[in-house]
């Protein structure tokens, strides 16, 4: 029972960061605010993220594999039996501003607005 609690902590930690960075962006998200709002200590977060960037990356990969199921879904669906619509709604996948690709975008565009 004790893994099955630290697996929804952790999981509860990254899908309220993942909110927090979407709302507001990586780096006006502290870790203070990430745990006072996921409902656990510092030393909790700390226990399983070791850092704000270890939390970061980790959210990024579960959006990234998010986005791979959905595509791969989409691709493996008969519901769209012409190749140019099934590309349409991959494409439609990854041009979604509230999808599992807005994370990822937003990464790319914070990253570059500090490293030019």
């Amino acid at each position: 029972m004790k893994n099955l609690e630290v697996s929804f902590r952790a999981t509860r930690a990254l899908y309220t960061a993942a909110d927090l960075f979407k709302q507001y962006g990586f780096n006006k998200v502290g870790v203070d605010r990430i745990v006072s709002e996921a409902k656990m200590t510092k030393a909790t977060f700390y226990n399983y993220f070791h850092s704000k960037e270890r939390l970061i990356e980790m959210c990024l990969l579960v959006q990234k594999e998010h986005l791979k199921e959905k595509v791969r879904a989409l691709s493996e669906s008969r519901q769209y039996p012409d190749l140019a619509l099934k590309l349409r709604q991959i494409y439609l996948l990854h041009a979604d501003l509230k999808g599992a690709y807005y994370l990822l975008f937003k990464a790319i565009f914070e990253i570059k607005k500090l490293y030019p």
